[in-house]
């Protein structure tokens, strides 16, 4: 019995038999293509690579082209999310409120004193600095929840603060107490300042809220101090440790610095806190960070320096509100300040606590 052919590829009527086809296919002059039975193929690599290439090359260019045209639209976007998310926090809009509340009444003053004031600008002025400082306490009634939590944690902690820092516990736990005690009087003062209903004792209820700010913020000015002189002996121990963070001039290179006896037993600790760095995994293609120590101490230095900003801003900030309570209470040589000074304290304040709202965005 015969055995049957296997059955060839088909090909046109006017085609050559298979061996003229394979001749004719061997002769094309096709360029890193190579033809398995009717089908171009890749034959190797280099039409891959140079298509990745391309590919990588025209990415790199979209993104630097977008980089170098859409710079500011990216800037104002961020700095928009930014604002958004400044107006949706209580705290934020407080802090834009009291801002317009104290500067029109600045502005109001500058205007009496250069006799440009007319009926319309006193009107203006006057419900200004009584409707948004009734809004300003209804906000406030929902912020002293946040306070009540705050002040209630401190309480808990009292036994292991206490033996850490006496002093500073203290001082935030009367900070804590006095603005919490001022939440809850001055949110029943707002009820009969608002028209919703009147209360028993108002005018000692009032009195009672502007007692209670004003000792929150001398607790609060008191322990910033405090706080100040801990981080700037703090900053004296680092300088002294590392003379070369005093100048700012950080070698790249890790070497070791010859301590003094006093501080040997502080420098071993610092060098144990800086150099305790987590290893690299040895099958890491990243090699092994090395970090110099003055490096490490120079950005300790930085940390420190920013605390001491942040807190002697909000030094600034209370000793400007701390003249209301007293000029509420009628302390002597506080009770005759007039609108000038007092709105000039209150943007100084209103401008710290804005920029604290700010940074909270980012």
């Amino acid at each position: 019995m015969d055995q049957q052919t296997p059955p060839r590829t088909p090909v046109l009527e006017s085609s050559t038999p298979d061996d003229e086809i394979k001749k004719h296919q061997d002769a094309l002059p096709v360029n890193g293509l190579g033809i398995i039975g009717h089908i171009l193929a890749p034959s190797s690599l280099e039409l891959s690579t140079s298509i990745k290439a391309v590919v990588n090359s025209e990415a790199a260019v979209m993104a630097s082209a977008g980089q170098l045209l859409f710079p500011k639209a990216v800037l104002y976007g961020r700095t928009i999310n930014r604002v958004i998310k400044l107006l949706q926090s209580a705290n934020g809009l407080d802090k834009i409120i009291r801002t317009i509340q104290y500067t029109s009444r600045l502005v109001a003053h500058i205007m009496l004193l250069k006799n440009l004031h007319t009926p319309t600008t006193s009107t203006a002025a006057a419900g200004i600095r009584r409707q948004f400082g009734l809004t300003r306490r209804l906000l406030r009634c929902f912020n002293n929840i946040g306070q009540m939590n705050v002040t209630i944690n401190l309480i808990r902690e009292g036994r292991q603060r206490i033996s850490n820092d006496f002093l500073g516990y203290i001082l935030e736990l009367i900070e804590g107490l006095g603005y919490t005690g001022f939440g809850i009087a001055d949110s029943l003062g707002y009820l009969p300042e608002a028209g919703i209903m009147g209360i028993p004792y108002k005018g000692i209820v009032d009195k009672l809220a502007f007692h209670f700010w004003l000792y929150a913020l001398a607790a609060s000015i008191l322990g910033g101090l405090v706080k100040v002189i801990g981080l700037r002996q703090r900053l004296e121990k680092y300088r002294t440790i590392f003379p070369t963070v005093s100048q700012a001039a950080i070698e790249s290179t890790s070497h070791q610095i010859e301590p003094a006896k006093e501080n040997e037993k502080e420098k071993s600790q610092a060098l144990q806190l800086m150099q305790d760095l987590p290893p690299t995994p040895p099958d890491s293609p990243i090699p092994a960070t090395q970090v110099s120590v003055n490096d490490a101490a120079l950005s300790v230095v930085k940390s420190l320096e920013e605390q001491r900003f942040i807190i002697g801003l909000n030094i600034v900030g209370n000793a400007a509100d701390i003249i209301f309570p007293l000029a509420a209470l009628k302390v002597n040589g506080f009770s005759a300040l007039n609108d000038g000074i007092m709105g000039f304290a209150g943007c100084i304040s209103s401008a710290v606590g804005m920029r604290k709202a700010w940074k909270a965005t980012a």
